[in-house]
């Protein structure tokens, strides 16, 4: 008489739950049949996005409980204890092996990467496997896991497909608009004699000019006041500025450029501090405050950045000292366009303005917690500040715009490279997503 045994029927139910949740998740899994033989099925990769399969497989091996307690079960964990020769059967796969175990009676089901887990000789002498109920759970988070366990699946004799993702680049350049005439005036006087004048009748006079060869220039109209006070009467002019640039080769670019610095000064001069050593720009704080917290629209979707960020002592209420976001202000010329290229970096206070006595330490220290990530969210802030909308009470001499992001065939998902670090650098990762996003 023909049966089917209750070890057959629970199995099978095993194949029809994992098979339903891997197609919940965008991913298919064929099984093997009756003549398996320590490999239940496998499962091939596939772009939840696109529908795209990628010829990358993983062998999936499932273990079915009905019901009841898992061996070494705790609300956070439970293990599982393979014999020595399906150990050694999976070892030698020469594609990736995934444990599932699978119990019915709550219908969860766990997962482990057979040949990153078993790395460790250690664990591969106890042959017991560790499942962690919340991160190995399988869903959707599952799948940057799945394709790390392809892509870190190396060893000599196999051949693995490559992880084929679209990258997008975001570049820190912005293309600058500047106007198309510059105004110029002659003036008998220093640079210093001139500050001074325009400080004593104005109090804080606008800082988007320069003076060369006793003339000064600046994007603002100069006959008016305040300059028109320290300027020789009649000899306002107004020149191309295309022309200008290139009238005398590197010296009137010099000087263009030095401008364009003075313009963008004024501009931001409400909001950012110059630090005249390095030469950057940085957030200011307001007195009293301890943070600032800045609002944008980032690359994908709107977001908040603390700027400026306070930190104490243990013990104490104030704060010891101050970070503020800041960057350096390069304009370069390329194919004949110009642009400001934003090079993100940090300014650190003892009091939202006067430098902290060990900056140099904490800059050291913040440049080994920065990813690739963070300083991409740095940039993104600094670009959705300078990208501004035209508004008709703020007339700036300078426009910045966006340039498109960059689309790549080829890319490797972030995960990928954070599965094969260590532990250290993993959280160093950690530490620096808390602290610099």
């Amino acid at each position: 008489m023909k049966k089917i045994s209750e070890q057959q029927r629970i199995g099978q139910q095993g194949v029809h739950l994992l098979g339903g949740r891997l197609l919940s998740i965008g991913l298919s899994f064929q099984a093997n049949g009756p003549l398996d033989a320590g490999i239940d099925g496998f499962l091939e990769l596939r772009d939840p996005e696109s529908g795209e399969v990628k010829a990358q497989w993983i062998t999936a091996q499932l273990k079915t409980q009905k019901e009841g307690r898992l061996a070494e079960e705790t609300d956070e964990s439970f293990s599982y204890t393979c014999r020595q020769q399906d150990l050694e059967y999976w070892l030698g796969s020469n594609v990736p092996v995934v444990l599932f175990f699978a119990r019915l009676s709550d219908e969860r089901i766990w997962w482990k990467a057979i040949h990153t887990w078993f790395a460790d000789d250690a664990r591969r002498r106890t042959r017991k496997i560790v499942f962690d109920k919340t991160r190995d759970t399988l869903n959707e988070v599952s799948l940057p896991g799945f394709a790390a366990t392809v892509s870190g699946f190396s060893t000599p004799g196999r051949i693995v497909p490559s992880a084929r993702i679209v990258e997008v680049l975001n570049t820190n350049l912005l293309k600058v608009a500047f106007p198309a005439k510059t105004h110029v005036a002659e003036t008998m006087s220093s640079y210093s004699e001139v500050r001074e004048a325009l400080v004593e009748r104005y109090g804080s006079p606008p800082i988007d000019w320069i003076l060369h060869g006793k003339r000064i220039y600046s994007f603002r109209d100069i006959s008016i006041p305040p300059f028109r006070d320290v300027i020789e009467e009649g000899s306002e002019d107004t020149i191309d500025t295309s022309t200008w640039i290139e009238s005398d080769g590197e010296v009137t670019r010099r000087l263009f450029v030095q401008l364009l610095h003075r313009a963008l000064g004024e501009m931001v001069h409400e909001s950012l501090a110059y630090w005249r050593d390095r030469r950057y720009l940085f957030w200011k704080i307001g007195k009293g405050k301890e943070t600032r917290t800045y609002s944008y629209r980032s690359f994908e979707n709107k977001t908040s950045r603390k700027v400026v960020k306070s930190y104490k002592r243990d013990g104490e209420t104030t704060p010891s000292y101050f970070r503020h976001d800041a960057f350096h202000a390069n304009f370069v010329r390329i194919a004949g366009e110009w642009y400001l290229a934003v090079e993100p970096t940090y300014h650190f206070t003892s009091d939202g303005y006067h430098e902290f006595r060990y900056a140099s330490d904490r800059m050291s220290g913040i440049k080994r917690l920065e990813t690739n990530q963070s300083v991409r969210g740095h940039i993104g802030m600094w670009s959705a500040f300078l990208v501004r909308q035209p508004d008709l009470l703020r007339k700036d001499p300078l426009a910045f715009s966006a340039l498109p992001a960059l689309s790549l065939p080829y890319g490797v998902l972030d995960d990928l490279w954070r599965e094969n670090e260590d532990d250290e650098e993993k959280t160093r990762i950690e530490k620096a997503q808390l602290e610099l996003l």
